[in-house]
Formats: structure tokens, sequence, C-alpha cells
């Protein structure tokens, strides 16, 4: 699929010129990451054709390998113009523009280029300020009276996922800290950048209690990637709940990949360039990759043991989209399918591989849409409770329902978490 797809969008691609020795060659390094910072793009094309055009005020990294590279290729291309030449090799981007592009004729057009250019960057990067970590109204550093919670978002979702949560929380006597991150990033990169916001926050607010996290879907993995690194953790986190985690991943995980894929050629094609620039920059689903199971990522993260002093806690659902006689309807289609001795035998086996695994996640009683039961948990945690709920029922997600509703979770986060002392205190 991923051959398929990365044929389509080179073939799709406006075509490089071929360099000629009176050219301007402009190598641009890559960063520890693979990445390259497309304002530095701007500066050095600007520097080496003696172009007048202000440095965008912030930096927006993209990808330059496999398919995002593909697109950012293409993007770059649609912005520079199809005669100019973009190659990426171990250690830098270049970008050879003719010479003629620079003569008195065209000169204009290239500093236009080159600007507008700058200008989409300043306006992706400002979408993406909302990433980060932030206290809503409720938070009291290192108020006892009111303990904090971090809630952390899972993939295809934001910390307004968590509309219908926030209020029970905070009536109960909580404060509540939220986290945004591009969900489509490789986890060991938002798990990285988790940390980093996360010490940084409580730094900047002096922070010196231990907080409670509350984790959804893949956020789960974003919250562990600090709470079980030896190296990071500052033994600041007193409860870690993770609802519907994917801690042994999801076989759904490579449908993620291609809609981020779709939405990505999309973004480079019809929409502004600054959109399509954020787009390029917030990933085109590394995450799910991540997810799969037995990845590499989920393989070294759960290699690890869990947290002395750390509260865990995990909640699954079990309500999926199939019932049991339309998973054995299925299951009867594709046997028969793979008992085919010709070409139909071969594509199905192929196709639906670990067939039991991917519907456990669709059926109800084994899974909750998105993620099995059995993969939701994990070695060493040994309350682990799984109610009838959706996945995204679970933190009754606005996606699905509107109105505030009783959220399926919050009896279980509020016994987990105990009556915050202000609460306690008015009941007396």
């Amino acid at each position: 699929m991923r051959v398929l797809w990365l044929g389509l969008l080179v073939f799709g691609a406006n075509p490089l010129a071929i360099a000629r020795a009176d050219d301007v060659a402009v190598a641009i390094p890559r960063e520890s990451s693979g990445d390259v910072d497309l304002a530095e793009i701007v500066v050095r094309l600007a520097r080496a054709t003696e172009t007048n055009v202000e440095r965008p005020g912030a930096s927006l990294p993209l990808r330059v390998d496999g398919v995002a590279g593909t697109l950012t290729k293409k993007m770059l291309a649609a912005n520079l113009g199809s005669d100019v030449a973009i190659g990426v090799g171990p250690q830098a981007l270049t970008i050879t523009i003719p010479r003629t592009r620079l003569d008195a004729a065209h000169r204009d057009d290239w500093r236009e280029r080159l600007s507008r250019l700058a200008l989409s960057i300043d306006e992706a990067a400002r979408r993406r300020l909302k990433y980060g970590m932030r206290g809503l109204k409720s938070y009291r550093p290192n108020d006892p009276a009111r303990p904090t919670i971090c809630l952390v978002h899972g993939v295809n979702s934001s910390s307004a996922g968590f509309v219908h949560m926030v209020p029970p929380l905070e009536a109960a006597g909580f404060g509540i800290v939220v986290y945004d991150y591009p969900y489509n990033r490789s986890l060991e990169e938002s798990g990285a950048a988790f940390r980093r916001d996360w010490k940084a926050f409580r730094r900047d607010a002096r922070e010196t209690h231990p907080w409670a996290i509350v984790a959804h879907s893949m956020g789960a993995l974003v919250a562990r990637s600090y709470v079980e690194d030896p190296r990071e953790f500052d033994h600041d986190v007193s409860h870690l709940i993770l609802i519907a985690p994917v801690n042994q991943g999801s076989n759904l995980a490579q449908a993620q990949t291609l809609m981020q894929l779709l939405k990505g050629v999309r973004a480079t094609n019809g929409q502004t360039p600054s959109g399509g620039l954020a787009h390029l920059a917030d990933g085109l689903g590394e995450a799910a990759e991540d997810m799969r199971p037995r990845s590499a990522f989920l393989a070294a993260l759960n290699s690890r043991p869990r947290t002395p002093g750390v509260d865990y806690h995990i909640l699954a659902g079990d309500v999926g989209v199939l019932t049991l006689v339309m998973r054995k309807q299925i299951e009867d289609q594709v046997d028969m399918a793979r008992r085919d001795r010709g070409l139909l035998g071969n594509l199905t086996r192929a196709a639906t591989g670990d067939l039991a695994a991917r519907l456990d996640e669709l059926t109800t009683g084994a899974g909750d849409g998105c993620v099995s039961v059995a993969n939701t948990r994990l070695d060493g945690v040994k309350d682990h409770l799984t109610i009838h709920a959706n996945h995204a029922e679970l933190i009754r997600a606005p996606l699905l329902f509107a109105d505030p509703g009783p959220v399926a979770c919050m009896p279980y986060l509020l016994r987990w978490l105990g009556t915050a002392p202000a609460e306690a205190a008015k009941s007396r």
C-alpha cells in the first residue's frame, strides 16, 4: 500500500528540472530528528539569492523522507516553482534554483514566492500554538484542597474531547490541566514533548504537589512514556488512570495511517498554503505505526516495569460495532474465500492477516470498536475493569455525544481518585 501511494504521489508531483553548472544550489541541514526546518529553508534561499525576505517568526519542521517527504517536496515545488530541483540526502535537503529565475525579468516573482512562503510558515506556526499544557480556571498550584488532574487525549482528538468530563471533575473539587499535542507525530516525539512540557509547566507554576493523570486511548502511551521512564520521572504523579488504552496496540491503526495520507494529499492540493503546511508539520500517521501490535515502540515501552509509588488503574469498554452474529457471517465469508486456491484465495489471505485479532476490536464483548479489551491490559496492573461502553462513550466524546449526559468513566474515576478535600469539607 505504501509503495502504491508513493508511486501515485510522485507521479502527480511537478517534474524537477535538471541542475546546470550556473544554477544556485542551497543545502539546508537536516535536524537530529531527520526533519528540515522550513523557516531555515526560507532564510538560506533568501541569503543565497540575495533576496530581501523577513525571517519567519517560528520554526516549522517538516518530514523529508517517505511519503510525508514526498508531500513536502511537492509542496515546496508548488510554492517555489516547478523548475526548482529538490533533492534529499542523508545530511541535508538541497534546493537548486535555475539562474534564469534570478534575472531581472523573474526576480520580482522569486521574491514574491519566498515572501508568500514565509508568511504561510508564520500562519501555520500560529495554528500550532494550541499545543502544550495549560491550566483551566479550576487549577490551583500547590493547593492541597484542590488536587490536580492532567487530562491527555488520544488520536484524532484534542483536549476538547474532555468537555463533558471537566465539569463533574471540577464539581468534585479537582483542578484541571489539559495537554494538547499533534497526535500524528511519532509517539517517541510526542512522549518527549510531553515530558518537556510537563516539567516546564510545573516549574513555571512552582508546583510541588503530585498530580493524577487521566489518559484516553493513545494518550495512555504518551503519559506512560514519562511515568515509566526512570531517567526522566520526577515522582510527581500520584495516579495513572488509563481509559481504553492501546497498551498492546490496535490492529485498526493502519486505517489511521491511510486516512492521514489522504488528508495530506488533500491538504497539499486544495487548502491554503498555511493549512497544508500545518497538516504536514503535524505528521501523517506516524503515531499509528507506533500503535500497531508488536511495534518497536510498544515493545520498548512495555519492557519497562510499572513505576512504584504510582497508583495504576485501567478502564476498558466492550461495546463494539459488530454483534456476534455479524462477526460469524464475516468469518464464514472470509474463510470461504481463503480456501479458494486461485487469485481470490491468495489476495484474501494476504489482506485479512490475523482476522480474529482485528475482529476482536470491533465485536461487542471483545472490544470497544477501536481497541480490544485484551490489548488494554498491562502487566503489573491488577486494577483492570471492563464496562459496557464504546471507545468514545467511555469519556463521552462530544463528536458522538453532543449533550453532557452521564459520563461512563466518571464513577470509576471519582472512586479511584477519592473525594477531593475541598468537596469533602462541603459535605461535612
